[in-house]
């Protein structure tokens, strides 16, 4: 029988923890007993979040944070170990769509500016939550790859698309150099999740959302809370043998 708190003891730091996947999968690690860091860049909301948390009976920690900063994100992993005496597991979920337009008409610093939010985020993140898992003896990092990470997507968006893959490769790379730490590193390919993000993006178009539906074959888009399960479960015993690997949740998308 699967135990009802199965991360009990664990501590989990998730960034983009104020809404969407971030709020969702930091509300079901503090439900299975996980003390959750909860970092982003809007406090106000990160409290909204600590506090629904901390009602229901879990516990949370806010800590404003740029995850294209790396002076935050150290900061975020020390909150972590300074007030629950280390680190366990990591969602790096942060992230945003990028500057839309086709590849020839991209302005060198836009593609930058896309990359450092999309790939170099993940990059500063795992820089100091892997010492901080060393420290511990060993843990998980679960990245959110989005399933344009293992696949194209010809609709102007092609610095979010070679990020994404970036964090499939970064992914990859990590689980072999630190396997033998006992530290697991998995990437989550997730396709269209009902998320604020998603609602502002199809707001002004109602047919943007019919559209969106289709390109799945289930014929719906994910809720923030199956995509939450997901980083559940990979932070879990009882993908103790996953690593290096792609997840991919994504209705069907990239069968087609």
């Amino acid at each position: 029988m699967r135990p009802r708190h199965r991360l009990h003891g664990k501590v989990a730091l998730v960034t983009g923890a104020s809404s969407g996947i971030g709020e969702a999968s930091a509300k079901a690690l503090a439900a299975q007993g996980a003390a959750v860091v909860l970092a982003a860049r809007r406090p106000a909301d990160l409290e909204r979040v600590a506090g629904q948390i901390t009602d229901a009976g879990g516990t949370a920690l806010c800590v404003r944070a740029d995850v294209t900063v790396d002076e935050d994100m150290a900061a975020a992993v020390r909150a972590g170990e300074e007030h629950f005496g280390g680190l366990d597991i990591a969602f790096n979920n942060a992230g945003s769509l990028g500057t839309p337009g086709l590849l020839a008409e991209q302005k060198p610093e836009a593609w930058a500016e896309d990359l450092g939010r999309v790939l170099t985020s993940v990059f500063l993140s795992m820089r100091h939550e892997i010492p901080a898992l060393q420290r511990r003896g060993g843990g998980v990092i679960v990245n959110n790859a989005s399933q344009l990470g293992v696949v194209g997507f010809g609709a102007g968006i092609s610095s979010y698309v070679a990020g994404k893959h970036g964090v499939v490769g970064l992914t990859k790379a990590a689980a072999l150099e630190y396997a033998r730490q006992n530290i697991r590193v998995n990437a989550l390919a997730l396709a269209s999740v009902d998320t604020p993000m998603y609602r502002a993006t199809v707001a002004d178009s109602p047919g943007t959302a019919h559209r969106f539906n289709g390109l799945h074959p289930l014929g719906r888009i994910a809720t923030a809370e199956e995509a939450a399960s997901a980083v559940v479960y990979l932070a879990g015993d009882e993908a103790g043998f996953f690593t290096g690997s792609v997840l991919v949740m994504d209705g069907g998308w990239t069968a087609q």
